[in-house]
């Protein structure tokens, strides 16, 4: 009997070490020092505009969890950017000498679909969490190891269109998409079902590529089918080309966008062509009430001296999303124990859109906020025109 008190007695000063020391180590919080991201960015070709927005983003975050002490006192995250100028193969070749990099503890990258999904495989076998910022296809996350932080816009383009012929009841569409680009196309089936189901016949679908320069073609041929509504899904550069040689060609009618119109920079170039065009997006400078986007609008601001954009706010909250799982490993994080701890974040400490999610490593926000340009260059809700 006393030999068995004993042993009950050595397994309750066991069982109480134990969960003294688990309890010493989470009450010590994250160890200090500086945590590497490798952040793939895209700061040159075809989407340069969005992703110097990113990047922007991402450095203002940084700075902030830094300053604030958000992760604890003498921590910080530090930023390693490597360009790929939005091509698969350098991004590949970035992400590999990451991997390689063992003081690099997590990455970020993407805003083309097709490049996310050749990373995936890679980070995957070389366990290095990933936080997408801008790839927008359904089905990219894969925890523990791949993350989003995109607001995925085929809900919302699919609430945005239903909206607007709800309001104006089109009889008849056409559609200009990307051919080139699997998420925008998937995109605008999406919408293509949903406005169908409502009555609107589809006159035709008109194919662009990404890296046109000249759609005079494409709006003439779109133009042709004398729809109520055009639809276009398309990259930044081909969506503003398309839209603007539609207006350039005398079409008044209703055109329907999507979230890549949201940039400042986009108005710059298109100016009245692209105002009154409705499109959704989760964040917006002029329309933003909550107390974290107002202060998250007034320091870009002040640091980058123009306002942010939803793409900005992406790249903020993917650094932002990193340091707080960050902050919840005790001791000194590994890329294991950083993807574990990603896997369990399901609401964001520190957001700019208002009721954002994690739900299976993908970032959402509940309701559609559609907006338009107006004159004077500012986004404003969408109403139809008098």
């Amino acid at each position: 009997m006393k030999k068995w008190n004993a042993r009950i007695m050595a397994s309750a000063c066991m069982a109480a070490g134990l969960a003294l020391a688990m309890s010493s180590a989470a009450a010590q919080g994250l160890a200090p020092g500086e945590y590497k991201v490798g952040f793939i960015t895209e700061n040159t070709g075809p989407l340069a505009a969005a992703g110097l927005s990113y990047w922007n983003g991402a450095q203002l975050a940084a700075e902030e969890v830094k300053s604030s002490k958000y992760m604890g006192e003498g921590t910080s995250i530090v930023l390693e950017p490597k360009e790929s100028g939005s091509d698969a193969a350098r991004a590949i070749q970035n992400m590999n000498q990451f991997i390689a990099d063992r003081s690099v503890i997590a990455t970020s990258c993407c805003i083309l679909s097709p490049v996310a999904g050749s990373l995936k495989p890679i980070v995957a076998q070389g366990k290095m969490p990933l936080v997408i910022y801008g790839a927008t296809a359904a089905g990219l996350p894969q925890p523990p190891w791949v993350y989003s932080m995109t607001i995925l816009p085929s809900p919302k383009e699919v609430a945005t269109a239903t909206a607007v012929v709800d309001a104006l009841a089109p009889k008849t569409a056409a559609y200009i998409v990307a051919d080139d680009n699997e998420a925008f196309k998937g995109r605008m089936a999406a919408v293509r079902q949903a406005v169908e189901a409502k009555g609107v016949t589809t006159a035709g679908v008109v194919n662009v590529l990404t890296k046109d320069t000249d759609f005079t073609a494409a709006a003439t041929q779109a133009m042709g089918m004398k729809t109520d509504m055009i639809l276009v899904y398309a990259t930044q550069g081909a969506a503003a080309g398309a839209i603007m040689a539609l207006r350039d060609r005398g079409y008044t009618k209703t055109i329907v966008g999507n979230d890549v119109l949201s940039p400042v920079a986009v108005f710059k170039k298109m100016g009245p062509a692209v105002v009154g065009v409705p499109f959704p997006v989760g964040f917006s400078d002029t329309v933003a009430d909550a107390p974290e986007a107002k202060a998250f609008i007034a320091a870009y601001q002040a640091k980058f001296q123009t306002t942010p954009d939803i793409y900005s706010a992406q790249g903020y909250q993917a650094v932002w999303l990193l340091a707080q799982a960050l902050k919840s490993i005790p001791g000194k994080p590994t890329r294991e124990s950083l993807g574990t701890a990603l896997s369990k974040v399901t609401k964001l400490d520190h957001q700019v859109y208002g009721g954002e999610e994690m739900k299976n490593g993908q970032a959402e926000t509940n309701g559609t906020l559609i907006v338009m340009w107006s004159p004077d260059g500012k986004l404003v809700r969408w109403a139809p025109a008098k």
